[in-house]
Formats: C-alpha cells, structure tokens, sequence
C-alpha cells in the first residue's frame, strides 16, 4: 500500500493538459513507476483520476478548503446585481418623472 500512495503522491504533482487520454498521460509523466508495478495502476486507479479531475469535483475541494473567498466573492457578485438594479430602477423611475 505504501507503494500506491507514494505514486498517488507523486502523481498529484503531475502537470497534464486537458486532451483525451489524461490517464495514459499522467502514467507516462510518473517516472518513478517500474514495469512490475504497472499492473498496480488498474482501472480503478484510472477511474480514481477520472472522478478527482472533473469540474464538480475539484469546484468542491476548492470550496472545501477556501469556503470564505468563495462566500466573499458570492456577496460581492450579489452586491453589484444589486446595485445595477438600482440604477436600473433609478433610471427607470427619472424616465417615468418625465412623461
């Protein structure tokens, strides 16, 4: 087992673009792997980076582990919603006052 987290370990590490194939990719970028201990990395392990490199995914982890930039950046988006719609009802309100 040591040996599957020192390859997760060191495969967390691994900078890949985004194309088809990220597991093949990633395998190969791992240099340390001996030909014996690819059998190791099964399709499991495929799945396992699949699941960790989708979108919902790592959007959880970065809420898990920043949730008050997340909760700071969501009231600040709501603040400028509401302010534009202000100005909206200002503007619309001016145009009303003239007719």
């Amino acid at each position: 087992m040591n040996e599957v987290n020192k390859y997760l370990k060191i495969a967390k590490e691994a900078v890949i673009e985004p194309e088809g194939g990220i597991e093949d990719k990633i395998i190969d970028r791992i240099s340390h792997i001996e030909d014996e201990d690819r059998g190791l990395l099964d399709d499991k392990f495929r799945d396992f980076f699949n699941k960790n490199n989708s979108r919902p995914f790592l959007m959880k982890e970065k809420l898990k582990d920043h949730p008050g930039t997340f909760t700071f950046s969501f009231i600040v988006v709501l603040g400028l919603f509401a302010f534009m719609a202000y100005l909206l009802s200002m503007l619309l309100a001016d145009s009303k006052k003239e007719d």
